[in-house]
C-alpha cells in the first residue's frame, strides 16, 4: 500500500509568535484507493487580533475538513471552537489543474486578542470514513483594539469603542499603571459604545482598558487637555486677540509661567487678529474640547504668535479659521516644540511659517484636518531657520494649494498616514526645496488624490539630487495625474476618489467596503479606519 503524507507549512506574514508540529499519521487507506487522498498543506495566512486566516489546499475525495481551536500548547486538552467546511461548499482561493494544488483559505473568527492558541484539522471521507492524521499550529494573536476614540477637555475624558455586547469594565491608570478607578459597565454603557471619567488632573497622561472578563480588549493612552499644574484662562465668548493679549500679560505679571487658555465647546469666538504669547511664559496651551458629535470650539479669524522666547506652544481641539493669514508666524523668535492635535484648521496661508533667525526644536500636528492654504505652502521655512523636525501624522489634508512645503534649509520631514484630496485647488507639487541644504524626507501610508483642480502635478518643484523621497506603501488616485517628476514608489489605485472614498465630495474619506483597496486599515488618516 503507497503512504500519502500530509505536509505542514506556516508562514509568517505579521508580528506574532508560532510554532507548529508535523504530523505524520498515515491515512488509514484500503486497497485499491492509494490515491484517495494526497498531500495536504495548511497554513497561517492571515492573523488579526480576534481572527485568523488559514490556507489549506484540497485532499482528493475528502468532503470535509475540521478544524479544532484550544488555549493551550499544542495539547488539545479542552476544545474551545470547533469549525466544520463541507468540501462540497468550499470556494478555492487560487484553482489549479492539478487538484493537489487547489489552495482554499478561511476566515476564522470570535478569537480573543493577546491569546495564544492551538488549532489542528483534519480531512474525512464521510462515504469511506476514512480520516487523515491531525496537522496542528500553534500562534498568539496579536492584542485588539477596540477603543475608536476620546474626547478629552482640561478634567475629564470619554472613552468611545466599537459596539458589542462582550464587554464587562473599563480601568482607568496612572501612566506608571497605577490604578485609578475601576468601573463595571451598565447595559446602557454597553449599549452606547462609551464611558466618561470626570475629576482627572489637567494636561496629565493616563491609560485605559476595556476588558471582557479578564480578556482585554483594548488599551488606549490618552491624555487630558492643557499643561500640568498651570494656571487657567477660560476665555470669555466676548474675548477677542487684545482682550486675551492683555489677559495673558496680566498673568504673567501675576507669576504665571504656565497657561492653559480654554475655550468652550458649542461656542464661537470672534477673535480677529494675533494672540501673542508675552515674555516670560514657558509653556502655554490654546485649548478646547470636543462635543459629544465631535464638535469642537470656533475661533474666527485667529493666529498666533510669540514675543521672543519660550518652550512649548499647544493648540489642541479647535476650529479656526485665520483670513488667510499665517496660523502661525515666527520670524527671528525661539520656541522649543509645537503642537498642533486635534484640530480643524482652515483658510490659511501656511500652518508654520519661520523665517530669519527662528529656531524651532520640532514641530508636531497630529489627529488634524488641515484645508484651504495658500501659496506659500503648507509649511514654510527659510532665511536662517532652524527647525528640528517636522512630523505630521494622522491628518486629513484638504484643498492645499501649491504645495505640503518650501522648505530652504536643512530639517527633517516625516509625513505618516495622510489623507490628502484636492478636488478644486491644485498643488503643481509636494515638496519645494533648496538642494544645497538637503533635508531628509520619510513618507509612509499616504493617500493622494483627487482631480487637483484640473493640473498635473509633481513630486517636487525641482530635480534634487540630494534629497531622496520614497512612497513605498503610500497610493494614489487615477484622477491625480502626474506630470515629469513622478512619485517614485506610489501604488496607483484603479479608481478615481469615488470609486475609492465613501462620499469625498462632502468629507467622508472613509475606504469603501469589499472594493480590494491594498492600503484598507494601513494607509491614510487612521480616523478614518473606523
Amino acid at each position: 500500500m503507497k503512504n500519502s503524507i500530509l505536509i505542514f507549512v506556516v508562514s509568517i506574514l505579521s508580528c506574532f509568535m508560532v510554532s507548529c508540529e508535523k504530523d505524520y499519521n498515515d491515512w488509514e487507506v484500503e486497497p485499491g484507493h492509494d490515491r484517495l487522498f494526497k498531500s495536504l498543506i495548511f497554513e497561517v495566512s492571515k492573523l488579526q487580533s480576534t481572527s485568523v486566516e488559514l490556507k489549506f489546499t484540497k485532499s482528493i475525495s475528502a468532503t470535509k475538513y475540521v478544524f479544532e481551536f484550544s488555549k493551550d500548547s499544542l495539547e488539545f486538552k479542552e476544545i474551545v471552537k470547533t469549525v466544520e467546511f463541507s468540501a462540497a461548499n468550499l470556494t478555492p482561493f487560487a484553482d489549479s489543474n492539478n487538484l493537489t494544488k487547489v489552495e482554499y483559505r478561511e476566515m476564522f473568527t470570535g478569537l480573543d486578542g493577546t491569546t495564544k492558541y492551538s488549532v489542528r484539522m483534519k480531512s474525512i471521507d464521510e462515504s469511506s470514513g476514512m480520516e487523515s492524521g491531525y496537522n496542528q499550529i500553534y500562534f498568539e494573536t496579536p492584542p485588539e483594539q477596540i477603543f475608536t476614540n476620546y474626547f478629552p477637555t482640561t478634567n475629564s475624558i470619554k472613552l468611545k469603542w466599537a459596539l458589542t455586547s462582550n464587554v464587562t469594565k473599563v480601568v482607568l491608570y496612572s501612566n506608571e499603571m497605577q490604578l485609578i478607578k475601576e468601573v463595571t459597565l451598565n447595559q446602557e454603557q454597553i449599549t452606547l459604545g462609551e464611558l466618561s471619567f470626570d475629576n482627572l488632573s489637567i494636561g496629565t497622561k493616563y491609560i485605559a482598558k476595556i476588558f471582557n472578563g479578564a480578556n482585554n480588549r483594548g488599551t488606549l493612552n490618552i491624555t487630558t487637555t492643557g499643561i500640568s499644574n498651570s494656571a487657567v484662562y477660560k476665555v470669555l465668548q466676548a474675548d477677542n486677540a487684545a482682550s486675551i493679549n492683555t489677559v495673558l500679560s496680566n498673568l504673567v505679571l501675576g507669576g504665571a509661567t504656565d497657561i492653559t487658555v480654554e475655550f468652550e465647546v458649542g461656542k464661537t469666538y470672534a477673535i480677529g487678529g494675533e494672540i501673542m504669547v508675552p515674555t516670560g511664559v514657558n509653556n502655554i496651551a490654546f485649548t478646547g474640547s470636543t462635543g459629544s458629535n465631535g464638535e469642537l470650539p470656533i475661533l474666527t479669524n485667529a493666529r498666533f504668535n510669540v514675543a521672543t522666547q519660550m518652550k512649548d506652544i499647544i493648540i489642541q481641539y479647535l476650529t479656526t479659521t485665520s483670513s488667510g493669514n499665517f496660523f502661525i508666524d515666527l520670524g527671528g523668535k525661539t520656541v522649543n516644540n509645537i503642537f498642533i492635535e486635534g484640530c480643524n484648521v482652515s483658510n490659511i496661508n501656511s500652518v508654520v511659517r519661520a523665517g530669519g533667525v527662528t529656531v524651532i526644536k520640532d514641530i508636531y500636528v497630529n489627529n488634524s484636518w488641515i484645508s484651504n492654504t495658500g501659496g506659500w505652502g503648507m509649511f514654510n521655512f527659510g532665511g536662517t531657520t532652524t527647525v528640528g523636525s517636522l512630523n505630521v501624522s494622522n491628518c486629513t489634508l484638504t484643498e492645499i494649494s501649491t504645495r505640503f512645503g518650501d522648505i530652504r534649509i536643512a530639517t527633517k520631514v516625516n509625513f505618516k498616514n495622510i489623507t490628502c484630496v484636492n478636488i478644486t485647488l491644485s498643488m503643481g507639487h509636494l515638496w519645494l526645496f533648496d538642494n544645497n541644504k538637503p533635508s531628509q524626507v520619510s513618507i509612509q501610508n499616504l493617500i493622494l488624490g483627487g482631480p487637483n483642480g484640473g493640473a498635473k502635478i509633481n513630486d517636487t518643484n525641482g530635480n534634487y539630487s540630494n534629497i531622496p523621497i520614497s512612497y513605498t506603501g503610500s497610493y494614489k488616485t487615477n484622477d491625480m495625474i502626474v506630470d515629469v517628476r513622478p512619485f517614485n514608489g506610489i501604488t496607483v489605485v484603479p479608481s478615481n476618489i469615488y470609486g475609492l472614498f465613501v462620499n469625498p465630495a462632502i468629507g467622508d474619506f472613509h475606504v469603501k467596503e469589499g472594493i480590494g483597496f491594498a492600503g484598507t486599515g494601513v494607509a491614510g488618516d487612521k480616523r478614518w479606519f473606523n
